[in-house]
């Protein structure tokens, strides 16, 4: 990798190295903090070609900024920004609180002289393993944060509504799947499709793939991925069962699979599959701020769909850390519910008790009807909302 030495009096930091693990690429970005939006390609490559870099930048001053889209996921992308000393300096003699929160939807595990921390929804960063806060000056964490923004453009799809995306990913059209928590990635033609994609794996290889993303076992399951066409990546839903026609010879794929964008819909109903708006939002990177604003209503909607995807990393977030569910998670086969209604008297500023009348099936079992009531809280106007407890009333 080649070096510059870059004027300080020009910078006041920047050195950004983005990798993608699981494409093993190497990226080299340059900017200017707190560059008008619009120039900052144009500031990158002009530090690239022209501006030296500094003698003392080192691992001392690396920080290293890591984003999963979950603490299970496999697909990371770190990025390594080498900072001036006083920036570093500062960050890490920020004044400390002893933390009485837990993160907030964590965005980025940071990493600086052997010191780990943890930057949340909420722009707080805490370390962990002291059980402390950090309180951020402005400057530090809007550079903390423009740091971290540059990583999940990187790890994240853009969303972009369906009627947009299928001028981009035409019939007969390719693409490569990028599953957003495996990292996993395989390549698929778009064959026909008009309320969402058809899709079919290209070739047997790509079958092989897609078949491991789902633990060797077709299923509806929805699953948040990237769809990569003309080197973008959008957010996408897809499920992983084979059915209908399938024209693409020696694949191994008996049939098609579904892929949905945002607005898209089924076949057969004119509302977008709440599954698939769901595993949209995750690969936007927008979910955390989506259930963070959300009403308990709309939360206990999301929360009884990741139940029925099986998605622990979407609903253990809408709820407090103790909170069980009704019954253990790994026998549920299917859930359904009635639309959540709030009962008039049942809400206050603070507290919501709502009930929801749900069917699902257990593994061996036949369906089961229960009415479950949902008891919802926050600790002052300002928080969100989190389920603390379910009870079963029949």
């Amino acid at each position: 990798m080649a070096s510059y030495d870059i004027s300080m009096a020009l910078l006041g930091s920047i050195y950004v190295m983005l990798r993608l693990e699981e494409e093993r690429m190497h990226i080299l970005l340059a900017g200017v903090k707190f560059m008008r939006k619009g120039h900052l390609l144009a500031a990158i490559l002009l530090v690239l070609l022209v501006v030296p870099f500094p003698t003392y930048a080192g691992e001392r001053n690396t920080i290293q900024i890591s984003v999963p889209v979950s603490p299970k996921a496999a697909r990371v992308i770190t990025v390594k920004v080498v900072d001036n000393p006083k920036f570093v300096k500062r960050l890490l003699r920020a004044p400390i609180l002893k933390a009485t929160q837990t993160p907030e939807f964590p965005r980025a595990t940071i990493q600086l002289r052997k010191r780990t921390f943890l930057y949340d929804s909420m722009d707080r960063l805490f370390e962990p393993a002291k059980k402390q806060q950090l309180l951020l000056s402005t400057d530090l964490r809007e550079t903390l944060d423009f740091y971290i923004s540059q990583a999940e453009k990187q790890y994240y799809g853009q969303l972009l509504a369906w009627e947009a995306v299928r001028k981009h990913f035409s019939r007969m059209s390719y693409a490569d799947v990028v599953d957003l928590e495996t990292g996993q990635r395989f390549r698929v033609q778009r064959r026909a499709g008009s309320r969402h994609a058809d899709v079919q794996p290209l070739t047997r290889k790509d079958t092989e793939i897609m078949k491991r993303i789902y633990q060797g076992k077709w299923s509806w399951r929805r699953r948040a991925i990237l769809v990569l066409v003309d080197d973008k990546a959008y957010a996408a839903s897809m499920h992983g069962m084979p059915h209908g026609a399938g024209a693409i010879a020696n694949n191994g794929f008996h049939g098609h699979f579904c892929i949905h964008f945002a607005g898209s819909t089924t076949h057969t109903r004119n509302e977008p599959d709440p599954s698939h708006s769901l595993m949209i939002m995750k690969a936007s990177g927008k979910l955390p701020t989506q259930l963070m604003e959300a009403e308990p209503h709309q939360l206990i909607e999301w929360f009884l769909t990741a139940v029925h995807e099986h998605d622990e990393s979407i609903w253990r977030q809408m709820t407090t850390s103790a909170m069980p569910l009704p019954f253990p998670p790994d026998q549920l086969e299917a859930l359904r519910y009635d639309n959540p209604e709030i009962p008039v008297g049942d809400q206050s500023l603070l507290t919501a008790f709502i009930p929801v009348r749900v069917r699902y099936y257990a593994k061996g079992q036949k369906e089961q009807a229960q009415t479950w009531c949902f008891y919802l809280n926050r600790s002052s106007l300002v928080e969100r909302w989190k389920i603390a407890d379910i009870f079963i009333t029949d």
